[in-house]
């Protein structure tokens, strides 16, 4: 066992912020982008940085819980995560039972290989419990952040979860500065701690990769595209926000640098993730949101072009050889298909759909097989019950999302919601195109803070009516559910602060 930098950080403030979930919160999202790092090191297996704050806030949550703390939309937050629990549920149900159902009959590819890699029959093993306890970890973490979220804070002192996403703008532009920093250390040997960021074991570190004469830049990540994927849903979470009216000038500027950062990485995944995200735009601006976007797009766009065209012109007089790498650059992306790399993804990929087939559909389970993209991975994993499980979770968020477009826009759960919901969809689309499944720990709490800010939006909503999972385990108040638990119970207390 070692400890690394990151540990001798972060304990000491988890320890001082012990008693305070939203500096937990902000901690865990600006150290989200320490993905190649760890803090501490077991063996071959490293422990995530962010690992440590969101251990502590689950430590604190759950505290509260056993002493009887109730949070006000409780009810709400699991009747809208059910179907979540259930595929979660399923997931590491048949990561036991289908090796034992299956042995010998699926052929997969492990999670964890060495050289020459090559399919594995499947067969019952510990080789997917590191998974199912990352799962675990990740689930009761959504479930206790959404819980905490739906509080309303003392008077006085309000909890705000926007601020929340101040903190995740704030983790984009660190990990831009980071990308710089370790861009300036390819071209002009700027010395960078490469020890310190690279210390998780579990890792492959790719940092040596370019593209003609372009160093080819993974920052704090353990490779380009997983950068290229993080600041492409930065863009998509600061660029709908700023369509909503989002106030301030930091959701324009990470928009601009998560942009910067994309282009940066030079990852293929990042840049057709931007191009996707500007075509969903688009379509909006043409279709159900004509009046409103349609002008910010259009003056956007001459925007665009114009800070283009100067940065062309620029380019071309200071540093004309420049323009040539990125000709390789665009050769490169688009012909990605053409690629060694594109064909081992995709013959990947059919093997996990053939071992989706070869299980009737029930999957291998969780943690038994690795692919290249997320919905055959999904399919070889969990099966066909468990991507319809996530198909109707996905579909139940967006419907309550829609219904919410009628109230004020500027108000601060509709912010949490639309910023929380852009991250969340900019995070699939990179991995829809060439990420195996989704573990960090940033992407569930923005799961959690869209979860809770639909329970803290409807219940806003006048004439509302709220679905109850469970039968209240305490005496309700006449006046509804809200005005409830303002009121000190004789058997629990209320989350206040």
């Amino acid at each position: 066992m070692g400890i690394t930098l990151f540990f001798v950080v972060l304990a000491p403030l988890c320890l001082l912020w012990l008693a305070r979930p939203e500096r937990l919160l902000q901690l865990i999202l600006v150290t989200g982008i320490f993905e190649a790092g760890s803090a501490v090191t077991l063996g071959g297996l490293g422990i995530a940085p962010n690992t440590l704050p969101a251990m502590t806030l689950v430590g604190y949550i759950a505290m509260q819980l056993l002493l009887g703390a109730r949070y006000p939309g409780r009810t709400r937050v699991l009747a809208l995560s059910l179907p979540f629990l259930l595929v979660a549920g399923w997931a590491i149900a048949t990561s036991w039972l289908s090796p034992r159902l299956f042995e010998g009959r699926v052929f997969v590819w492990p999670q964890k290989s060495t050289p020459p890699f090559a399919l594995t029959a499947l067969s019952p093993g510990t080789a997917n419990l590191n998974q199912d306890l990352y799962l675990s970890l990740n689930i009761v973490i959504f479930i206790l952040v959404a819980l905490y979220a739906t509080r309303r804070g003392p008077p006085g002192h309000p909890f705000r979860p926007v601020n929340l996403l101040r903190a995740y703008f704030a983790s984009i532009l660190l990990a831009f500065a980071f990308a710089v920093w370790q861009f300036a250390n390819r071209v002009a040997h700027v010395p960078f701690p490469t020890d310190t960021l690279y210390s998780n074991p579990g890792w492959s570190i790719l940092t040596e990769q370019s593209i003609g004469a372009i160093p080819r830049i993974n920052g704090t990540f353990s490779e380009p595209s997983s950068l290229g994927g993080y600041m492409a849903a930065g863009a998509f979470c600061s660029g709908w926000l700023i369509l909503n009216d989002f106030p301030g000038l930091l959701a324009r500027v990470t928009l601009v640098t998560a942009i910067l950062g994309v282009l940066l990485s030079t990852s293929a995944t990042g840049i057709v993730s931007l191009a996707a995200g500007a075509a969903i735009v688009i379509a909006m601006g043409l279709t159900i949101h004509t009046r409103r976007f349609l002008p910010i797009i259009k003056r956007r766009a001459v925007q665009f072009v114009l800070l283009g065209a100067v940065l062309v012109v620029l380019i071309t007089i200071l540093a004309p050889d420049v323009i040539t790498n990125l000709g390789t650059i665009f050769d490169t992306v688009t012909n990605k298909q053409d690629s060694e790399s594109y064909d081992a993804r995709s013959s990947t990929d059919l093997d996990s759909l053939q071992a989706a087939f070869d299980t009737l559909g029930f999957g291998v389970g969780w943690g038994n097989n690795r692919s290249s993209s997320l919905i055959p991975g999904l399919l070889a994993a969990v099966g066909i019950p468990g991507v319809l499980g996530l198909v109707w979770f996905g579909w139940g968020l967006a419907s309550h999302v829609r219904a919410l477009r009628r109230m004020d826009r500027r108000q601060e759960d509709i912010q949490v919601v639309n910023g929380a919901s852009a991250a969340i969809v900019g995070y699939l689309v990179p991995a829809c195109l060439s990420g195996p499944t989704i573990t960090a720990i940033t992407f569930f709490v923005l799961l959690a803070l869209l979860v809770s800010g639909i329970a803290r939006a409807e219940s806003r909503q006048p004439g509302k009516p709220r679905l109850r999972l469970f039968p209240p385990a305490e005496p309700r108040q006449p006046a509804g559910e809200d005005s409830a638990q303002e009121q000190p119970l004789q058997h629990s207390w209320v989350i206040t602060s």
